[in-house]
């Protein structure tokens, strides 16, 4: 079979119109985060907390793209791993997990005198 690809042209105004997306996406959390800032009958912590969601809300698309959700593979099971999701095998997961245990426990221990 052949593959039919897209032209150059097109790819390239598929990116530049998502990045101008996101250019106005991240525009607009900026401007709202200036608006809480500059208002006075929030308090400090709160203002942080509404800045943050404004900024986390700009649509990180890549973020949760890159994110994958492990499927385990049963026995017969014969699964082709769709968006997002990726098959495994029991025992890759479980590695997966320690190996996230182990990370994170070594970030946590700390020096004694």
């Amino acid at each position: 079979g052949t593959t039919v690809t897209k032209p150059i042209a097109k790819v390239a105004e598929a990116r530049a119109r998502k990045h101008r997306r996101s250019k106005a996406k991240l525009a607009a959390a900026k401007k709202k985060a200036e608006a809480v800032a500059n208002s006075t009958e929030m308090s400090e912590t709160m203002k942080l907390k509404a800045i943050s969601k404004a900024i986390r809300d700009k649509g990180n698309s890549t973020d949760s793209r890159s994110k994958k959700t492990l499927v385990v593979a049963k026995k017969g099971m014969n699964r082709k791993g769709s968006k997002g999701v990726q098959t495994v095998d029991k025992r890759m997961k479980s590695d997966k997990r320690g190996m996230d245990r182990a990370a994170g426990g070594r970030k946590k221990k700390r020096k004694r005198n």
